[in-house]
């Protein structure tokens, strides 16, 4: 395994770019280097996208003994981690209880412990706010942000692609 996708990549190829009725070599090429173990993503990814009645949650279901992974212990620890650091310095408890119940930190997590590039379509936040008083940075907390913090390489799905050279037509 080299990459490990969060739950962006999906939604957003299957809302904008990459639909399954234009481009379905993106999702063909999606479970291939799901069996080859070239790509992964936490389960914590496949229950935010079951939770939908698409196209895409049929999707994920179809895809789950291949590409959804459960945390073993080293990603359980780093989520332990991600989480210490999280509370510790960031500011804003809604943006903290946010990023901690959702799939992202599991991504992070899933490849700190393996040493894997996180792929995500998050924005990155080019500078953090930091509170004067507390010294703790504010604002929603983004994937490549985290990444920063736990010197984990994060790219786009495009980049992804371009990597792999993979054509989605």
């Amino acid at each position: 395994m080299q990459y490990c996708l969060d739950t962006s990549v999906y939604i957003q190829a299957h809302r904008n770019y990459y639909a399954f009725d234009l481009a379905p070599g993106f999702w063909i090429a999606l479970e291939k280097l799901a069996t080859d173990g070239v790509i992964i993503s936490p389960i914590a990814v496949h229950s935010e996208l079951v939770k939908g009645k698409d196209d895409l949650s049929a999707w994920a279901k179809s895809q789950n003994s291949k590409l959804f992974i459960d945390p073993d212990n080293n990603v359980n620890l780093v989520l332990s981690q991600i989480a210490n650091f999280t509370n510790s310095r960031y500011a804003d408890a809604h943006w903290i209880r946010d990023f901690l119940s959702g799939a992202d930190p599991w991504v992070v997590a899933q490849a700190k412990a393996h040493n894997l590039t996180v792929v995500t379509m998050e924005g990155h936040k080019t500078t953090e706010e930091i509170d004067k008083s507390s010294k703790l940075i504010r604002g929603k907390i983004k994937i490549p942000n985290m990444c920063d913090h736990f010197g984990v390489k994060c790219v786009t799905t495009f980049d992804l692609l371009r990597a792999l050279k993979i054509g989605v037509g």
